[in-house]
């Protein structure tokens, strides 16, 4: 490996935000190892990532995780420069009916992942000064109905995140991002429903669901130099929706935004 190549692992890197993220942090020169549950996956996301390494792994088992990160600090001669924790899975269920697997379930895959993988790449993200980005949700900002759980997991990673940066800032930088309304396969069902896609659109100032790539890009800032100094923060790419509540709109309307000076 040439010795100023960086190396980022990106866990759930086979579709939406984890493979928008891949495909930025290539083009910014890492190579990217991707680590996914999907393991037919990996000749695509390798054909759309160039330089990318898919490694096969159910962030649930200490065994894949450690393999993941054994080949990652492999490729970087002891070194890690980037941590991506994109792992996860959501369920809409109400609290009274969720079971205790689905409960275990989310929290193994969305935030345990978080903590096995950034545990295992502590020496290499040392060894190399690197930054690490979990991806929260906006549904960890503030609650979700129907979402309970999901949205406890993504709390939790915020948490997690500002405690680590306490902790080891001096070393690491640890971040998060809040993802709102993306158009990746969790949002199948709103974007397949016109009329659903409207009113969940509704309450987002931006009028449209947000792109993986608009998340990655925030990612790859963070993992960068230009954010050298940013560090423990949750960072919301919602569109706006988190910033308040937005006045019900007469039924019929757009709610197209008036510019100054233009007559409704």
């Amino acid at each position: 490996m040439d010795d100023r190549a960086r190396v980022a692992v990106v866990t759930g890197g086979a579709n939406g935000i984890g493979l928008a993220c891949a495909q930025r942090l290539s083009g910014d020169g890492f190579h990217v190892v991707v680590a996914d549950f999907d393991a037919e996956a990996g000749p695509q996301v390798t054909a759309k990532v160039p330089g990318a390494e898919f490694v096969p792994c159910d962030v649930r088992s200490p065994t894949d995780v450690r393999r993941v990160v054994d080949r990652a600090l492999e490729i970087g001669q002891g070194r890690l420069h980037a941590l991506v924790n994109n792992a996860g899975q959501t369920a809409r269920v109400r609290f009274a009916d969720c079971d205790e697997a689905t409960w275990q379930r989310l929290h193994d895959v969305n935030l345990r992942s978080v903590f096995s993988f950034t545990q295992a790449c502590l020496e290499g993200l040392t060894a190399g000064h690197g930054a690490v980005v979990s991806v929260a949700s906006v549904a960890g900002l503030v609650g979700a109905e129907d979402l309970s759980v999901y949205s406890a997991t993504k709390a939790a990673i915020i948490a997690l995140t500002r405690s680590l940066a306490l902790e080891l800032g001096h070393v690491i930088r640890f971040n998060a991002v809040c993802p709102g309304q993306i158009a990746t396969r969790m949002m199948a069902r709103v974007q397949a429903d016109a009329g659903l896609r409207a009113v969940v659109t509704a309450q987002i100032p931006a009028a449209r669901l947000g792109r993986p790539e608009e998340v990655a890009n925030v990612i790859a800032w963070l993992l960068g130099d230009e954010a050298s100094y940013v560090n423990g923060v949750a960072i919301p790419i919602d569109g706006g929706e988190s910033a308040g509540f937005r006045q019900p709109k007469p039924s019929g309307t757009t709610g197209e935004r008036v510019s100054p000076g233009k007559a409704p």
